[in-house]
């Protein structure tokens, strides 16, 4: 069998991501979707993401503008997947709905997919404390809707997809 080259690798990254997207956007939007329905595309989108930006760091010139373009959010991106990995962490929840005791006054929140904040998710083993990566996690993800993150990180690739000397471009 032959090997695809890292040009193709990086492509099978970066569908990996876009599948991974869709299926969170889908589980998103199906009403009565559960948390483990939305955590388990949540994940995988994380996961792809991080595969393709950790990919694409060799390149200086990717790293020097990820950094001041998006590096909280893939910094949080690297935090949470290595909870989702190594802890075997639920890193969202739905929140909204009905809930009881009802009141008088009755709200119904829609029910979105969030990710939960770092202080509710498993800690890290001593060795791997990563303290700025956590506090990127909390400013990017913790309590957003599911999406917003994901779509964050995917307007970024579309971006490097358009910068000259990008390895996307090359795909």
């Amino acid at each position: 069998m032959t090997m695809p080259s890292s040009t193709g690798l990086l492509r099978l990254a970066f569908d990996g991501f876009h599948q991974a997207r869709a299926r969170l956007g889908e589980c998103l939007s199906a009403h009565g979707a559960s948390t483990d329905a939305v955590a388990i595309p949540a994940a995988e989108t994380i996961y792809w993401a991080c595969v393709l930006d950790e990919q694409l760091t060799s390149d200086g010139g990717y790293r020097t503008v990820r950094r001041r373009a998006i590096g909280d959010a893939m910094r949080g991106a690297r935090w949470v997947r290595n909870r989702a990995t190594h802890a075997l962490a639920l890193t969202v929840e739905q929140t909204g709905g009905l809930s009881l005791p009802l009141q008088v006054s009755i709200t119904i929140e829609p029910v979105v997919g969030r990710w939960l904040r770092a202080d509710r998710l498993p800690p890290e083993p001593p060795k791997y404390v990563d303290a700025a990566g956590r506090t990127a996690y909390d400013k990017t993800f913790a309590d957003r809707p599911a999406s917003d993150p994901v779509e964050d990180i995917a307007q970024w690739f579309a971006n490097e997809h358009g910068r000259p000397g990008s390895r996307l471009r090359a795909m």
